[in-house]
């Protein structure tokens, strides 16, 4: 078995699960209020993926003595804060208005709308000064324009839980950049502790102020909290770095926006949805934009080297 093959089999693996966490979202969201559901998830994955960022620290001797002085482990700690102050926030935000959104929208439309974030991510950009190419701004066109297809109605009218799904993909954009601003080859374990821990942590004060969510409800999610946080989190990021060791990173982003078609798939499974026409066209218009932002042009082959 090659080591593509196998870098392929873990990234599909990733895209299932994900896509199979719109499910558990769902659901958990009846069960519990939604706010207050993610925050827990999101706080459950941060101490579940604490052993894992120990590990690797001791390991790379991120904090160590031995390798830093004093003032730069000073400087990584305020760097983490900070981190999980700029990354946690937006986390907490876009999940929060995914979750919300959840309520009314499909799990299968909510995986299309959020998988968004791939084409808006140069878009975004901009704002902090990189460029964005002629493509990728094409592309975040056909996305809106399929996003427009999907869930315009014909009065012109917009749900609630559609535009507030299309505002998370935006923001998990800018989830995306900070994180890339932050992280290095020695601290993104680290990084997703403190950003999911800063997300759960104040997501859940959030909650319990606007929401006062019960114990009974959390009692009745609780299988759903499980799922999310080890399936999708804990098993599907540690697929998404094992994939992306063997994999190129065209492909890897291709196989995982299929993210959005798993998580169609067993919405109609598991939750009895079914997209009408429109729908699907407005799916397969995202998925058309996502899929060609992500292709790369092959550099033509060097004549003279024989």
């Amino acid at each position: 078995m090659s080591n593509k093959f196998k870098g392929n089999a873990a990234l599909l693996i990733t895209a299932i699960v994900w896509g199979s966490g719109f499910i558990a979202q769902k659901l958990g969201g009846e069960a519990m209020p939604p706010m207050s559901f993610n925050a827990t998830r999101q706080l459950m994955a941060s101490i579940a993926l604490i052993p894992f960022a120990y590990f690797s620290v001791r390991s790379n001797g991120y904090f160590s003595k031995e390798k830093n002085t004093s003032s730069q482990i000073s400087h990584k700690i305020k760097w983490m804060i900070a981190a999980a102050v700029v990354c946690g926030g937006f986390l907490l935000l876009g999940s929060d208005l995914q979750q919300v959104g959840l309520v009314t929208v499909s799990a299968g439309k909510s995986g299309f709308i959020t998988v968004t974030y791939v084409v808006f991510v140069p878009m975004i950009g901009m704002f902090v000064g990189q460029k964005a190419s002629k493509k990728a701004v094409l592309c975040a066109v056909l996305a809106l324009i399929g996003f427009a297809v999907m869930s315009l109605r014909f009065d012109g009218g917009l749900s609630q839980g559609d535009w507030l799904t299309l505002l998370s993909a935006i923001i998990f954009s800018g989830q995306m950049l900070a994180v890339n601003h932050f992280v290095d080859d020695d601290n993104y374990m680290v990084l997703s502790v403190v950003q999911s821990g800063f997300c759960g942590l104040f997501g859940l004060i959030i909650g319990i102020i606007v929401e006062a969510p019960t114990l009974a409800s959390f009692q009745a999610a609780l299988p759903l909290l499980l799922y999310a946080t080890f399936v999708p989190t804990c098993i599907g990021y540690t697929c998404q770095i094992i994939g992306q060791k063997f994999t190129d990173s065209t492909t890897a982003a291709l196989i995982l926006s299929l993210e959005a078609v798993f998580a169609a798939v067993f919405g109609m499974i598991f939750l009895g949805e079914m997209m009408s026409a429109r729908e699907v066209v407005g799916s397969a218009i995202i998925f058309i934009a996502v899929v060609l932002g992500q292709l790369e042009k092959k550099p033509e082959a060097d004549l003279t080297d024989e």
